[in-house]
């Protein structure tokens, strides 16, 4: 490497290293003056993800010798998330009537994942001054989680070397170290220091990278006529035995989904940048089976939603689950184009449609994904008003209703629900409606709902509701499969 580019080398570490110790900087004095005085701040949470959001983008978007110009892209970045994450930090923590999936979607998969679209979009904008070509797309779609990833590794590494040896030196009888590592006002600039540096430098080995990608790309090559003999091995089992077969399992909507998307990424990871021509014969006919395999699945797990919510109603986990279903019934078309284009077989190009498709399904993903976290596609308010619907259109009765339901786990939605409830007056079953919606809407706690008249000692939080003890099933409690046994004489679920 010539001298200059060590040197830029050395300067970019350098800026990561400013840019993660101002991070932990600005981490602790948010923690420090904002969220510890007002532990139940929503906006105090959110300014501190935001920081995150931001630091990172900037870090990942950043480039040698040109880094003013990633700025503005990592704070639009950051302000799109923003927006989510305030709505869900709001409906979580405690005294927080709103059933956690939601927030726990968007935290450790919705968010990260929105992150990383517009990041790797925003990162081949800037590179080709324009439209992100998809050339750049699947480069830094597959680079930019290697960097991510190298870094977290680093900064765990450094961290646990630095507490191992306060450790060894507090065995020594040398305590000093061990209670100055621990203080937040060392630790969260450490670890954002070593954080930022990391990212520079990993940006910077550009032959590592080049290396992991090519074992990346390989799996899928190799994993590609795997995903092929399974898929084509399920869809006879199907075929023989009808869609029923798939229903054995607890979940077999978020399994089809979970199949379609492997399939998915290992699809990309054979197409590669869309710019090569086609593969030899056995992984070209693997990849067309993978492909009609896709669709199957996204109607297999649909029809997995469908019944289930026609059955039991909408909850908070089947919103969410109906909008990834959605996105995948819409990449089916991108598997259909890429099809289409096998007619032409001896193409100097492969599946060239696929390109741009696959670029315009990453912009709708991030779309999707910031909608089911905002307001606009409230999982809870669409859960509440569709529970309210089926006990007033008759679909369920009151006395198989669950009122604690709208109570404990729907939040405000839920609670306006029973407001309208407990007015009711035009239905055949109002009186049992009032008085079980009034019941509902006085109750303390869920375990005062559930067991009137029995107050434990020692209520665990996290299941105040035993199954087991409730006088009816909620929505979360029945099998997955309505066509399965039905439960015993008490309506439980069967196991």
């Amino acid at each position: 490497m010539a001298a200059g580019e060590n040197k830029q080398t050395r300067g970019f570490a350098l800026f990561g290293l400013v840019v993660g110790l101002a991070t932990g900087l600005a981490l602790y004095a948010i923690a420090q003056y904002w969220i510890d005085p007002h532990p139940q701040n929503e906006l105090a949470r959110t300014a501190f993800c935001g920081v995150i959001f931001f630091s990172a983008a900037f870090l990942l978007l950043a480039q040698s010798g040109a880094v003013l110009r990633a700025a503005p892209p990592a704070a639009a970045i950051a302000a799109l998330l923003a927006g989510p994450t305030w709505f869900m930090l709001a409906r979580s923590g405690a005294g927080h009537d709103y059933a956690p999936f939601p927030v726990f979607f968007w935290f450790f998969a919705g968010g990260p994942l929105a992150a990383f679209l517009m990041t790797t979009l925003a990162k081949a904008s800037l590179e080709g001054g324009g439209a992100p070509a998809y050339r750049s797309v699947f480069f830094h779609g597959l680079t930019l989680p290697l960097i991510a990833a190298g870094a977290w590794l680093f900064a765990g590494l450094a961290t646990t070397l630095l507490l191992a040896w306060a450790m060894l030196l507090k065995s020594l009888d040398v305590d000093i170290f061990d209670t100055f590592f621990h203080k937040p006002w060392f630790f969260l600039p450490f670890f954002g220091a070593i954080g930022g540096l990391s990212i520079a430098m990993i940006s910077g080995l550009q032959s590592v990278l080049g290396a992991l990608r090519y074992i990346l790309l390989l799996f899928a090559r190799i994993a590609m006529p795997i995903t092929a003999a399974f898929s084509l091995t399920l869809i006879v089992v199907i075929a023989i035995k009808g869609p029923a077969a798939i229903f054995i399992g607890p979940t077999p909507g978020g399994l089809m989904l979970a199949l379609a998307f492997v399939g998915m990424l290992i699809f990309n990871g054979v197409y590669q940048n869309g710019e090569a021509a086609p593969p030899p014969a056995w992984l070209r006919v693997s990849t067309i089976i993978s492909l009609i395999a896709f669709p199957i699945y996204a109607v297999l797990a649909a029809y997995a939603f469908v019944l289930r919510v026609d059955e039991y109603g909408l909850t908070p986990p089947r919103v969410i689950g109906l909008a990834m279903n959605g996105l995948a019934a819409i990449y089916s078309v991108v598997c259909v184009a890429g099809l289409v284009t096998e007619l032409k077989w001896r193409s100097e190009r492969w599946m060239p449609l696929v390109a741009p498709l696959n670029t315009a399904m990453a912009a709708l993903w991030i779309v999707a994904l910031l909608l089911v976290a905002s307001p606009l596609l409230n999982p809870w308010a669409l859960s509440a008003r569709d529970q309210e619907l089926r006990l007033l259109s008759g679909a369920v009765t009151a006395d198989r209703f669950d009122f604690g339901y709208l109570r404990f786990e729907l939040g405000a939605p839920g609670a306006r629900a029973l407001d309208r409830l407990s007015k009711l007056q035009n239905h055949p079953e109002a009186a049992a409606i009032r008085a079980d919606a009034a019941r509902a809407k006085a109750a303390e706690n869920e375990w005062s709902y559930r067991r009137p008249g029995d107050t434990p000692t020692a209520p665990d939080k996290g299941d105040s509701a035993p199954a087991e003890n409730r006088t009816q099933p909620g929505p979360m409690d029945l099998p997955l499969n309505p066509r399965e046994a039905e439960g015993d004489e008490a309506g439980h679920p069967p196991k």
